[in-house]
């Protein structure tokens, strides 16, 4: 795919309007984003991607709705049409637009970047949207149709709405996909006794950070650029469920230390930490453009890893002391942040997911020395990513076993009756994590 040229000092909507059309093309949100949002303003890009995500996020919604507002069948609009009606629908419903605001803007668009007979065609539909309040039979009711509701108002794939809830309550489901439909707040994790000032930190004018409760060492950017706050502050970028798997994994960790798949390098920058200095790190991935990112976050915090790139599969490294596995998933854990993922996923891509972490696992287990310690973690919800897959493990490598954390490493309640770490979003309002301790208790026994 050729790339467009970044939309430097353009209008928002249409930069959020270039998003949405590079996503239904194929390409990932946030790259789209960081290409299309460069140079504009922070209020600027902060309102682009707000309608941009929003929309990738919320387009079952949309489009139940907009199938009511058309007179055709929404498979037949053009797809240019077809985004910007669901950005100026997306700031209709769910922004504090006012609506002659929104349907002027949108119109405008569409006549900067589509035939001129499509103006009347948008204007009509969102004149239409504005004038009639939004009619809730269209999404079913949550009580007697949840799988309707939740794939149309909660706007998710039905397959995956199917699973979770023969899994949880509706009750649980219904959280979770109404956090998953929430833009996540930034949060950092800090380091080197940066914590111990209490609730509120201002480490720079214009800065100011939070304490997220239960957590460690997490704290919430509520003024400020994310960048502003890292130039003056020994930390990363970190979601409190990503911090979790660095806590579990423990306190003064042995080394060396292997993290199989670091990019981009926040959970290393942890383990670093808590290792301390003298203790070798190797931070491997399998690209070479994500471990530079690990490269950038190392830089900055002082922190020297060996970066390898490699395939996890094959490792070429041997006889560590701690691997942290942290391994490629659905990611269902992290929807909230990942706006365009839900749409990406299906059974099939699941099922592949699977096999690729059975073979990183297997090879994982293969460099911890006996007495080593193996952490497996996954941002994701589903069984067969997380304890199916650390259950099949110990069949196959029986001189591991699970190993619960020591309480005080973890938050209560974020450990299960094997000693999992499963952070579950609708709890905590975090993104979703799970990680499993496996010590390596003998030599090789290979089970079947």
């Amino acid at each position: 795919m050729t790339s467009a040229p970044a939309t430097t000092g353009i209008d928002p909507r249409l930069a959020a309007f270039h998003i949405l059309c590079d996503v239904d093309r194929g390409e990932f949100a946030d790259r789209a984003a960081a290409r299309r949002l460069a140079g504009l303003a922070p209020a600027d890009r902060r309102l682009a991607v707000e309608m941009a995500y929003g929309s990738i996020r919320l387009r079952n919604r949309l489009d139940t709705e907009l199938a009511g507002l058309l007179d055709q069948p929404i498979r037949r609009v053009d797809s240019r049409v077809l985004q910007w009606l669901r950005l100026g629908l997306y700031q209709l419903r769910e922004m504090r637009v006012p609506d002659h605001a929104a349907v002027d803007q949108v119109v405008r668009g569409v006549k900067e970047t589509a035939p001129a007979r499509f103006a009347g065609l948008t204007n009509a539909v969102l004149r239409r949207a504005a004038r009639d309040p939004r009619s809730e039979a269209l999404f079913g009711d949550p009580a007697a149709e949840p799988i309707r509701y939740l794939t149309a108002w909660g706007s998710h794939p039905e397959w995956l709405v199917r699973r979770w809830l023969e899994r949880w309550p509706l009750a649980s489901v219904r959280r979770l996909v109404e956090n998953d439909n929430r833009a996540p707040p930034v949060t950092l994790r800090l380091y080197d006794g940066a914590t111990e000032t209490g609730m509120e930190l201002e480490p720079t004018p214009g800065v100011r950070l939070v304490r997220e409760a239960g957590w460690r060492g997490v704290f919430r950017i509520v003024e400020g650029e994310p960048e502003e706050a890292l130039g003056s502050l020994p930390a990363v970028v970190q979601d409190p469920a990503a911090a979790a798997v660095v806590d579990y994994v423990g306190e003064a960790i042995d080394g060396p230390i292997v993290d199989l798949c670091s990019a981009p390098g926040g959970k290393a920058m942890g383990l670093a930490k808590a290792a301390g200095a003298g203790r070798l790190l190797v931070a491997a991935d399998v690209s070479r453009r994500r471990l530079s990112r690990v490269r950038e976050a190392a830089d900055r915090l002082g922190v020297r890893p060996g970066l390898v790139t490699m395939d996890g599969r094959a490792p070429a490294v041997r006889d560590a002391a701690t691997v942290l596995l942290d391994a490629p998933c659905t990611g269902t854990g992290v929807l909230r942040r990942r706006p365009d993922a839900r749409w990406r996923l299906d059974p099939q891509r699941l099922r592949s997911l699977v096999e690729l972490q059975r073979e990183l696992l297997d090879a994982a287990a293969g460099i911890v020395r006996p007495g080593g310690l193996l952490v497996y973690a996954t941002c994701s919800l589903e069984a067969e990513e997380n304890e199916e897959q650390v259950d099949r493990l110990l069949k196959r490598h029986r001189d591991f076993e699970r190993e619960p954390p020591d309480p005080r490493w973890v938050r209560e309640g974020s450990t299960d009756e094997n000693g999992d770490l499963r952070v579950l979003p609708w709890l905590w309002d975090s993104d979703g994590a799970f990680a499993s301790r496996l010590r390596r208790v003998s030599g090789p026994d290979m089970g079947d």
